[in-house]
């Protein structure tokens, strides 16, 4: 694995801390962030939340939800401003089970344009 960026180190420790603010705070005023989880949790048909108040609502609800949230990394492909993570999700420190998880994330700059999430 080579070096990984510091936009993926940020965007790793601030789900990690489960701060809303944080999260929404890594986001282009109007980065996305789509998963099958925003569809099923937040009830949007299409899994895409656009903008930092979205994306916060959803960092609010799954703060909510978890006491620890960890994104132990397995892999990173990274090129220029975009990176393919590869991680094993932890929640609330149930390693037993734990999900495999790929995001692929771009960003310009200090801020994530969009991010694509794939549980498995």
């Amino acid at each position: 694995m080579r070096g990984i960026p510091p936009m993926v180190h940020r965007w790793q420790q601030a789900w990690a801390s489960l701060d809303p603010d944080r999260v929404a705070a890594l986001y282009a005023e109007n980065g996305t962030h789509m998963s099958a989880v925003v569809r099923e949790r937040m009830g949007v048909a299409d899994g895409k939340l656009t903008g930092r108040e979205e994306i916060h609502a959803y960092a609010k609800a799954a703060a909510g939800r978890f006491k620890s949230f960890e994104a132990a990394i397995i892999n990173v492909i990274a090129e220029n401003d975009r990176a393919s993570v590869e991680y094993w999700r932890v929640l609330n420190g149930d390693t037993e089970n734990r999900t495999r998880v790929i995001e692929i994330l771009e960003w310009q700059g200090d801020e994530i344009t969009a991010c694509r999430v794939f549980h498995f």
